[in-house]
């Protein structure tokens, strides 16, 4: 039991962590009636930045190295109308800045960026622990797979708590790697683990 707790506050440590982190990661500005100034600071190795469009086409590309600063400018003068969202992501999260294009020009939509978070696993013997942090109590699927593609276990989650967390018992399946999928309301996550 004593175990358990510390895994919890370890867990949650990182969560919290990664929040407080994430909070100075990255700061997105308007610069005049066509260019947005984002700039990302305490950049892990291998953190992206993306520029979307609304329907999820990749606009901006690029994997980062090690660095205490970075800074792009993105003219949205050749773009259509619309909202675009300007995504930075590390090993634990996402974070999303939307973006709003029109006739006038370019604005941010107040309050509305938003951090997803990135599941979490341990393997522990033949018990996998899973915790998952939702930013908003939207619908949640699990579901697990073996390395033949074979679904082993699947659940829709329907409780509205925020923290979500399970621990899998693979004691009845050999030794070998399996896929755990996490489908968010607009997003999809894969855990690779080894029994």
């Amino acid at each position: 039991m004593k175990r358990v707790i510390n895994l919890c506050l370890l867990i949650g440590a990182i969560c919290f962590s990664t929040v407080v982190k994430a909070s100075d990661v990255l700061s997105v500005k308007i610069e005049n009636s066509s260019t947005i100034n984002v700039s990302l600071s305490n950049i892990s190795n291998g953190q992206k930045l993306y520029l979307k469009n609304y329907s999820g086409k990749i606009l901006f590309d690029i994997t980062l190295d090690a660095m205490p600063t970075y800074r792009k400018y993105f003219n949205l003068n050749t773009v259509k109308d619309g909202i675009y969202f300007v995504e930075t992501e590390t090993e634990f999260d996402i974070k999303v800045t939307p973006v709003v294009k029109n006739s006038k020009g370019i604005s941010l939509i107040n309050k509305s960026v938003i951090t997803v978070f990135k599941p979490k696993a341990l393997v522990e013997g033949n018990i996998v622990r899973v915790m998952l942090t939702r930013s908003e109590k939207s619908p949640l699927h699990v579901s697990i797979y073996d390395q033949e593609g074979v679904m082993l276990f699947s659940e829709n989650v329907k409780e509205d708590k925020l923290i979500f967390e399970r621990a899998y018992n693979f004691s009845d399946v050999p030794s070998g790697k399996y896929i755990i999928y996490f489908d968010l309301k607009d997003r999809k996550f894969t855990k690779e683990i080894r029994i």
